[in-house]
């Protein structure tokens, strides 16, 4: 894969330490799975390392990854500096690749006092203004992408909207950023796709959505949607998240229970991917999307927001 490829040239020396918050399954902790995966072995040495295993915990020996993982069982986010900072140095890295925002918030305010021979890098996993923004504690994000993020060695963009957004709102300095699109499992992904997928009825037209119950995927827009579509149509998300409860009240107050359906979080969404006839994403903002992309791979074509057969 030509985007592991990119990874690997900015890696210094072997010894490779990969930090996420959780195991879990959401779209930047597949990247980073598949990054371990892929990484040339004769080349490079991983090592995984999360705060805590997280819910819905990836299973690495399906997905065929093989690496010594290291859990911090740190239960919150605010508790882990001083856990990681002591992590990281018996570790003992060449290069350090974090993802997520606000981890990379965490590591950037701590790492003056973290070995200078590491190379630090960030993986940006949406647009940060406005992830910032969408945020409760948005002023806070802002001033510490405004005075800390730079600190990485480099910084690793989804694509040029990001970068772009870095530079323009935060002033970091172009030089220090690369832009590398999301790596995709192939075999991993047409595998899983084929399994059975016994919950669609294959005589519905079935529209499908994936990510998680958040403000932000707009899918309350998916409901109305549902409520003035034809009755042959199935709308399907496979996604956990808050806004399940307030989900499920308008569902239920609008009377199509049977229109939509919250499949929940699943292993496997792919397997859903590939028996859907549409899939839909009118999310109000998004980083790289993972799932729009995996549907296009599963030989499915784009048109507008909506993505057809």
């Amino acid at each position: 894969m030509d985007e592991i490829k990119q990874y690997e040239k900015l890696f210094k020396e072997r010894k490779v330490l990969f930090i996420m918050p959780a195991l879990s399954t959401g779209g930047a902790e597949r990247v980073m799975v598949t990054i371990i995966k892929h990484l040339n072995r004769e080349l490079f040495s991983p090592t995984l390392m999360v705060l805590n295993q997280g819910k819905n915990v990836l299973d690495l020996e399906d997905i065929g990854c093989k690496v010594d993982v290291i859990d911090l069982k740190v239960k919150r986010a605010r508790y882990a500096p001083l856990t990681l900072i002591s992590a990281i140095k018996k570790a003992d890295p060449d290069t350090v690749i974090s993802t997520l925002g606000y981890l990379n918030e965490i590591l950037s305010v701590v790492l003056p006092i973290l070995p200078k021979k590491i190379h630090f890098i960030a993986r940006e996993s949406s647009v940060p203004s406005l992830r910032n923004k969408a945020d409760s504690k948005s002023k806070l994000h802002d001033f510490i992408y405004r005075r800390f993020i730079k600190r990485f060695n480099t910084i690793v963009c989804q694509s040029t909207e990001m970068l772009e957004d870095l530079n323009g709102e935060y002033g970091i300095p172009k030089s220090q950023m690369v832009v590398i699109d999301n790596p995709l499992d192939a075999e991993y992904i047409q595998r899983k796709s084929k399994e059975e997928c016994l919950e669609m009825n294959k005589e519905a037209h079935n529209i499908l959505a994936v990510g998680s119950l958040k403000k932000v995927k707009n899918y309350n827009l998916l409901i109305e949607e549902a409520t003035l579509s034809s009755s042959n149509n199935k709308y399907w998300i496979v996604g956990e998240g808050e806004e399940r409860n307030n989900l499920e009240a308008v569902i239920s107050e609008k009377g199509i229970e049977d229109k939509v359906i919250l499949l929940g979080h699943q292993n496997n969404p792919w397997k859903f991917m590939a028996n859907a006839n549409e899939f839909w994403q009118k999310s109000h903002w998004e980083g790289n999307s993972n799932a729009k992309k995996e549907w296009e791979f599963l030989k499915k074509s784009v048109t507008n927001n909506h993505l057809k057969t």
